[in-house]
């Protein structure tokens, strides 16, 4: 039965844990935001209203590097505090175990796990999906949103351009320069038109700007220095501009970190060779592995906190995040032999829980002394 210093336990624990998630979180978003999504929207690439829902469909795969991270700060946090100031000791003065003191932290540190496993093999596989898709679906939806009016855009290898104006496919005055580091000018055509218009094709992942009735001119270096220019006239021209170089290939292909559990089982029973299996084995685990992380962390976590008896924020939260990328950086390790399949990496994959939770109960012990 929870009596009242358990409850206040629970709800020490409970807002610390929520606080440091959510802060782990936004950390990890902005992270991501700043490589991938905020280069987009201070180009005007991307409107806000794209910007924020992708930004919403990353909470989910954050959430699971966050939770074992933030559960960890949390632990750190709120046991520091209360031996720091002596409440740990009036606690087991007054008869109470060790035991007893971190129950209310092992059973949210269960539901945590519960929740994580949720995340990795449901809701985040659905939620980074959609992120992937919808960037790489952006430029085909609105190519036009990629090429900038008023602005010399050099995005493109090979070619720069400026448009004057620009509604809807349709552009007014475009000035295209098709570069060539070996011309003494650096620059192999300029083409001049009025009027054209984009479009993306989808075969060669390009924006197919086409000019109509415009003029130019062609450069040409001769041998003995001299440099030539030569008019042009022309009715439509079109110049294909990648887009890869932007954001990758137009089309997202699901890999098997981005699928749920189900479909990586699906994969599993496809798989036609061993090594097939061991890599879709070692997906499923990993998944699982980090879920767990969350109860192997706090199991180091607690004796940590009340041996260090340290209040301060920032110490714990250097502590905690040096174990958390300690953990991380195993099972990265781990991964990295999935092309080694004899060495049965998808049982490795759990060494660092065991090693983790081992260390954990030794040092618990050892609390239990003192």
């Amino acid at each position: 039965m929870v009596n009242t210093l358990q409850r206040y336990l629970l709800k020490q624990f409970f807002f610390a844990s929520a606080s440091t998630v959510c802060l782990f979180v936004i950390v990890l978003i902005i992270g991501n935001a700043i490589k991938e999504i905020l280069p987009l929207l201070a180009s005007g690439k991307i409107e806000w209203s794209f910007f924020f829902d992708t930004l919403f469909h990353l909470i989910p795969s954050m959430i699971a590097y966050a939770l074992p991270l933030g559960m960890l700060t949390a632990t750190l946090l709120v046991l520091g505090r209360l031996s720091a100031q002596n409440e740990l000791i009036a606690m087991k003065a007054s008869g109470l175990s060790l035991y007893y003191i971190i129950a209310p932290l092992l059973f949210i540190a269960s539901l945590g796990t519960i929740f994580s496993l949720w995340v990795n093999f449901h809701w985040g596989p659905h939620s980074i999906t959609y992120y992937r898709t919808a960037l790489s679906n952006v430029i085909r939806q609105k190519p036009l949103q990629f090429i900038q009016a008023g602005t010399f855009v050099k995005d493109f290898p090979g070619y720069m351009f400026y448009i004057e104006k620009k509604h809807n496919d349709w552009v007014d005055q475009c000035w295209l320069w098709e570069l060539d580091s070996q011309q003494a000018s650096g620059v192999n055509v300029f083409l001049h038109s009025e009027k054209g218009f984009l479009r993306y094709d989808e075969s060669s992942n390009s924006i197919i700007l086409t000019l109509m009735q415009g003029v130019g001119e062609k450069y040409t270096t001769h041998a003995n220095g001299e440099f030539e220019a030569q008019q042009i006239v022309f009715d439509n021209t079109s110049v294909a501009l990648p887009l890869k170089t932007l954001l990758g290939n137009s089309t997202f292909h699901k890999r098997l970190g981005y699928m749920t559990l189900h479909e990586i089982m699906k994969e599993r029973k496809r798989a036609t060779s061993w090594a097939g299996k061991i890599i879709a084995n070692l997906e499923i685990q990993k998944e699982a592995v980090m879920s767990f992380a969350i109860l192997s962390l706090i199991l180091i976590a607690i004796p940590l906190g009340i041996k260090l008896s340290r209040a301060e924020t920032s110490a714990n939260i250097v502590l905690a995040v040096a174990l958390a990328l300690s953990f991380y950086f195993i099972v990265m390790a781990i991964s990295w032999l999935e092309s080694k399949p004899t060495l049965r990496p998808d049982i490795l994959i759990w060494l660092p829980n065991v090693v983790f939770q081992c260390l954990g109960i030794v040092l618990f012990k050892q609390a239990l002394k003192h």
